[in-house]
C-alpha cells in the first residue's frame, strides 16, 4: 500500500517542481483503510502534464487554483471532479502539500449530484442484475471486489441525500444496516474488513434489494 509520501517522492523524481499540491480523500480520511484501499488523492499541477500511472493511486490531476473554484468550473487533467469530492476536500480532507483549498459548493450541489447518480450510474446495473437474477443459483459465490462496490456504493449516498454527511463504506454498511437489519448488508461491512465471509449471489440479492429501499426512501 503506498503511502503518500512515497507518491509524492516518485512525482517529484519524475516531475520536479510540477506539483504543487496534493490533497487525500477517500478511505485515508474517512477512517476506512484496509487491506485493498487505493491512495485516494487530488494533485494540483503547476503546468499540464500527465502523471505516471501508479499501482494502488487513484488519482485526480487538476490545474494549480482549480480548487479555488466551483466544481462545475473545473475540467480536470485527469480523473473525475464531483461536487461530493470538493465537499471531502473541503470538510475532512488532508493536504499533504500546498495550501488547504477552499473548493466552494454548496448542500444542494451535493443532494442533486448524489440523487442523480443512484439513477445515471446505479440503476442500471440494477436493471440488468434484476433481469438476469432468475437465472442464477443463490448460493454460488459471487467476486468480493464486484459485490462490495455494488452492496455499499449506494448507501454512501443514501446516506449523504438524508444528511449531507459524506461517510466510508463500512459506515455507510452499519448505518444501512441499522435501517433495515432484515438485509445481510453486515455480512459485506465485515468482508471489507478482512472477515472470511462466503459471499453468494444471495447477497447481491439482498444488495438488489437495498437499493430497491434506497430509491423508495430518497423519493417518498
Amino acid at each position: 500500500m503506498i503511502t503518500p509520501g512515497e507518491y509524492l517522492d516518485l512525482l517529484d523524481a519524475r516531475l520536479p517542481g510540477l506539483v504543487a499540491g496534493a490533497h487525500l480523500h477517500g478511505s485515508r480520511v474517512l477512517d476506512d483503510v484496509v487491506a485493498d484501499s487505493d491512495l485516494d488523492i487530488v494533485v494540483e499541477v503547476a503546468s499540464p502534464v500527465e502523471l505516471p500511472p501508479v499501482d494502488g493511486a487513484d488519482v485526480t490531476v487538476v490545474l494549480a487554483g482549480s480548487l479555488e473554484k466551483p466544481v462545475f468550473d473545473v475540467t480536470p487533467l485527469a480523473g473525475e471532479v464531483t461536487p461530493v469530492l470538493w465537499q471531502q476536500l473541503r470538510t475532512v480532507g488532508q493536504t499533504v502539500r500546498g495550501a488547504r483549498p477552499t473548493c466552494p459548493g454548496t448542500a444542494a450541489d451535493v443532494e442533486a449530484y448524489c440523487r442523480a447518480n443512484l439513477v445515471s450510474y446505479w440503476k442500471p446495473d440494477f436493471d440488468h442484475f434484476r433481469e438476469v437474477l432468475p437465472s442464477l443459483d443463490l448460493r454460488a459465490t459471487i467476486p468480493r471486489e464486484t459485490l462490495l462496490w455494488v452492496g455499499l456504493g449506494p448507501a454512501r449516498l443514501w446516506h449523504t441525500i438524508r444528511t449531507g454527511e459524506i461517510v466510508s463504506k463500512s459506515r455507510a454498511g452499519e448505518l444501512a444496516a441499522a435501517r433495515w437489519p432484515d438485509l445481510p448488508i453486515l455480512d459485506l461491512v465485515s468482508s471489507r474488513r478482512g472477515a472470511e465471509v462466503p459471499l453468494t449471489v444471495a447477497h447481491a440479492k439482498a444488495s438488489l434489494e437495498l437499493f430497491d429501499r434506497i430509491i423508495t426512501d430518497v423519493t417518498t
